[in-house]
């Protein structure tokens, strides 16, 4: 293998010269820096699919690179499934726009990216569904989780997300995916199983949803990976086209308490009328959307401290029409470059009479379930509901401020009440 060479970088500025990427080298300097600062002195390859680098495939050169190194991702398409187990390799695209991972994830165990520890940078990162048809984001839970084989066939049954961070390697590592755009056409954005002592940090990222909402996030019940986790959010923007849950976040007991930080998040996403398009089973303590018109309901949150930071109103309330606007073709081409503009905040949907525009056909079969955007679950019933909406062990810190979500900002009275 050979050390990435001074030379490498005056290509790689006259090659996003020529494909119009940057308008100047001097553009380019921040890319550089960035590459040198992940890489600390390490091993650095080129990833280039038309033979001229060190490697075709982004795949083929996880496979085949040390621990540690850094892959600089050149322009392109890259169609393939990168697993990154069991080793660090740092991911740096040379242009978000331009730079695209993408797969077929109606496969849960076959996405666009499976990392564990490192960096990913500056690349869109897209699971698509080429069956052009919803996918039931909510299965029961039927199988043995002392059985990996149970657990593995019942995990078939899902779609899978654009990038899955779920894997022992994480424990007492980072990870940083940073500057990304992250789309799914089936499942999650992202689903992030934690381990003990585990940073996992998204800035400055876009989540695009068609699937199963932007966020699926849960600890372990490993007794071999506990310990704290923190999982970190900032200047990111998660739009959620279809599903009724934004982010859904489960606790599996008390071995690996996880820290939440929500900073300058924004959030659109659809919410609907009907009840049937949500789960009776979500144990979320927050208000719902209901209450969270309720004009008393709103004087109590602010004499509270809990805030909002969207100028105007939080929920918007939309008609079919707007419902149409809303909708997303399920195709490569639409994915990568059609999506619709989404106002920050919560658009409420009203009962349609179009039988494929009620999201009911989705969800579990029973009861109706309370209009909430968050979906809450906590592994025993008589868990401690002490953490944020009413989880078990998962707890939102007092840096989290600045975005759309109510339940993302901690309390400004309670923030006073503990700097007195």
């Amino acid at each position: 293998m050979i050390k990435y060479k001074k030379v490498c970088f005056i290509m790689l500025v006259i090659c996003l010269l020529q494909m119009g990427i940057i308008a100047n080298a001097k553009e380019n300097n921040g890319l550089l820096q960035y590459l040198e600062t992940v890489a600390q002195g390490g091993p650095i390859y080129e990833v280039i699919l038309d033979g001229s680098g060190d490697f075709t495939s982004i795949q083929e050169a996880v496979q085949q690179v040390e621990s540690g190194a850094t892959l600089l991702i050149y322009p392109g398409v890259y169609e393939e499934h990168v697993e990154i187990i069991n080793k660090t390799v740092n991911l740096i695209g040379a242009s978000r726009d331009d730079c695209i991972l993408i797969s077929d994830t109606t496969d849960y165990h076959h996405i666009p990216l499976t990392v564990g520890a490192g960096t990913i940078y500056n690349m869109t990162i897209c699971g698509s569904n080429p069956t052009k048809e919803n996918i039931v984001p909510y299965i029961e839970r039927d199988y043995d989780s002392t059985d990996s084989a149970s657990v593995y066939n019942w995990q078939s049954k899902f779609p899978g997300y654009a990038i899955h961070i779920d894997q022992d390697y994480s424990y007492g590592k980072e990870l940083l995916i940073e500057g990304c755009r992250i789309i799914s056409d089936s499942n999650q954005c992202v689903g992030i199983g934690c381990r003990g002592w585990n940073t996992i940090t998204f800035s400055d990222c876009q989540f695009f949803s068609n699937g199963g909402g932007c966020v699926f996030l849960h600890n372990t019940q490993s007794p071999d990976a506990n310990g704290e986790a923190y999982f970190t959010m900032k200047d990111c923007e998660l739009r959620n086209y279809w599903c009724p849950y934004v982010i859904s976040v489960q606790s599996t007991g008390g071995l690996n308490p996880i820290y939440l930080t929500f900073q300058n998040v924004k959030v659109s996403t659809v919410a609907y009328e009907t009840k049937h398009s949500y789960k009776s089973d979500n144990m979320n303590t927050w208000f719902s959307l209901d209450q969270l018109n309720n004009p008393e309901v709103k004087e109590h949150l602010k004499a509270e401290g809990y805030y909002t930071a969207l100028d105007g109103e939080l929920i918007q309330y939309c008609d079919s029409e707007a419902r149409k606007n809303l909708r997303i073709k399920r195709n490569r081409e639409s994915l990568l470059e059609n999506w619709p503009d989404f106002e920050e905040g919560i658009h409420y949907i009203r009962k349609t009479e179009t039988k494929n525009d009620q999201i009911q056909n989705l969800t579990l079969k029973g009861e109706p379930g309370v209009r909430q955007i968050i979906d809450i679950n906590n592994a025993k019933l008589d868990d401690p509901k002490d953490g944020w909406c009413g989880l078990h062990n998962i707890y939102l810190t007092q840096q989290s401020f600045g975005n759309t979500l109510i339940e993302m900002n901690f309390p400004r009275t309670e923030l006073r009440k503990e700097t007195e």
